[in-house]
């Protein structure tokens, strides 16, 4: 498996927020669209046992990393004003420059207020009653609609870990793009989501350490982690199709509820060192998340980055 790092521009805002899994759905729409869904299943193949293609963090300020879910006393913070504290818990940037430091050092570096990121924006939405031509109340009364608007210099980072025998890099790069160029997320076909692809480097392999967070939401794999050395919060994922699938298809659109770790997950391994990723595939034909299309799956992987923690500072 390798690993790279993609840095995108926005074009426009963004109606959902990047996720890892979400990214990962649109990019198997992209790859059926552009070689067939012959190609997806191929590529699929093994996917729920362990061995995905394709694994996509969440979309970051490039240059930036989210803060790890730890509490203070595990983090090393010293015993500071509540106020100071406070302050540290409230970040939710990290500068990546400075990961391979111990944590408790990382945490205290300077504030993200500075990072030229994004901000909540709301758009008017409205739908026309084809009977008056025009709006009305209910259903058809207008509407604000939240999105995420991106300062003109904000760049996104995306994590990838491929397997290059099956996905290779340029592949990967045309795969995101078509995403980009079409729109990701929610209203995508009102022209939001837009982005393109500024840079594809090698991503550097960290450290190597018994700790990791994870930089996309995740199944966790129990046999290879020591949850008592492990942090976490849940996510549930109420997931739906998207493309022609949404329709329903005589089913519905929706998926199975799901429940994972959110991003920024911090795990302990009981290996002396991390993996590039972590976590299982959800879905398949032997455990189908969706009645519309048994064989769907669902990204419980997720790219890990090694931290200094406890430990792993000696």
């Amino acid at each position: 498996m390798k690993a790279l790092t993609l840095t995108l521009r926005p074009l426009t805002p963004f109606g959902t927020p990047p996720a890892g899994d979400t990214l990962f759905g649109q990019l198997c729409w992209a790859l059926a669209l552009r070689h067939g869904e012959s190609a997806l299943e191929r590529a699929l193949q093994g996917y729920t046992e362990g061995h995905p293609f394709a694994v996509l963090s969440d979309a970051f300020p490039a240059g930036w990393l989210p803060r790890p879910t730890l509490p203070d006393h595990a983090a090393g913070l010293p015993e500071v004003d509540p106020k100071q504290r406070k302050a540290w818990r409230r970040r939710q940037w990290l500068p990546a420059a400075g990961v391979h430091q111990p944590v408790a050092q990382w945490l205290q570096a300077p504030r993200d207020e500075e990072i030229p990121w994004a901000r909540e924006a709301m758009r008017t939405q409205n739908s026309i009653n084809r009977l008056t031509g025009t709006t009305g109340h209910g259903q058809f009364a207008p509407r604000q609609v939240g999105q995420i608007a991106f300062e003109p210099q904000a760049r996104l980072e995306v994590h990838v870990v491929h397997d290059p025998e099956r996905l290779g890099a340029d592949e990967l790069r045309a795969l995101v793009a078509d995403i980009g160029a079409t729109g990701f997320g929610r209203d995508a076909s009102t022209g939001l989501g837009k982005f393109e692809i500024e840079r594809v480097a090698e991503r550097p392999a960290g450290k190597g350490t018994r700790h990791a967070m994870t930089l996309a939401p995740c199944a966790f794999d129990p046999g290879s982690i020591d949850a008592q050395g492990s942090w976490w919060l849940p996510l549930t994922r109420f997931g739906r199709h998207g493309g022609t699938a949404a329709l329903g298809m005589g089913g519905g659109p929706f998926k199975r509820p799901i429940l994972l770790a959110r991003t920024g997950a911090v795990l302990r391994w009981r290996e002396p060192q991390a993996p590039l990723f972590h976590g299982r595939g959800l879905g398949g034909a032997a455990t189908p998340i969706s009645a519309v299309i048994p064989g769907t799956v669902h990204q419980g992987y997720a790219p890990l980055q090694p931290i200094v923690l406890g430990e792993d500072a000696a």
